[in-house]
């Protein structure tokens, strides 16, 4: 109202000439059964950060994108044995990144097949995929690394900002929105760098923009 803002959230109501959003992303889950149970528990989002965890081991990658490719680039290195698993009937990440991938002896891509439910005790053993015709396989595997795209937080501030058709936050380096004292900071920002360093790098614009239009206020 006017030039104050109220944000209400679990840790109560605040009030402030100036907000700045930050409110992330989150990684697209399958949906499958089991998925929830085994996060952290053989279920990542992540090989750079978890795949020495995996060095020597089976693990499947899910997606037939940019990132899923990567993933499996990334893995193929450390583990014994990749699967790269594609709903789609043909990957679509770059072509230069498919031939990479083929050309690695321990990766098995299995197209047209989704992760139907995924099986351990307290730690993830394997899962079973299903193809179009309903039949199963199971894959033994020790760890998952899902690559299915990502999801920007932005749904309930969308009548504050521009969204992009993919839902991030229309906004370019100076961290502004359409709406004066409403500013936006990290991964939920259009960006084509996504990294702890940029989201850093934003905060510190973003601070400064509400510091600016502070002070305009006076």
């Amino acid at each position: 109202e006017g030039n104050l803002f109220t944000v209400e959230s679990d840790g109560g109501s605040f009030e402030g000439r100036s907000v700045i959003l930050a409110t992330g992303l989150k990684h697209r889950k399958l949906g499958a059964e089991g998925e929830e149970r085994f996060l952290g528990r053989g279920v990542s989002f992540c090989a750079v950060c978890d795949g020495a965890f995996y060095s020597g081991k089976t693990v499947a990658v899910i997606g037939g994108g940019n990132s899923a490719l990567q993933e499996a680039l990334l893995l193929s290195d450390l583990a014994e044995k990749v699967y790269l698993v594609q709903n789609l009937d043909y990957l679509t990440g770059e072509d230069k990144l498919q031939e990479q991938l083929k050309a690695k002896e321990n990766v098995e891509i299995i197209l047209g097949n989704v992760v139907d439910s995924l099986i351990g005790d307290t730690e993830l053993s394997g899962i079973n995929i299903k193809n179009a015709g309903g039949e199963i396989r199971e894959l033994t595997i020790d760890g998952m690394f899902v690559a299915i795209g990502l999801v920007p937080q932005n749904e309930a501030f969308s009548d504050l900002m521009d969204l992009d058709s993919y839902g991030y936050a229309d906004s370019d380096e100076s961290c502004t929105t359409k709406t004066e004292g409403v500013f936006v900071a990290g991964d939920c920002r259009k960006k084509s760098v996504r990294q702890l360093t940029t989201a850093c790098a934003d905060g510190s614009v973003a601070a400064l923009a509400a510091c600016k239009y502070l002070d305009s206020l006076k």
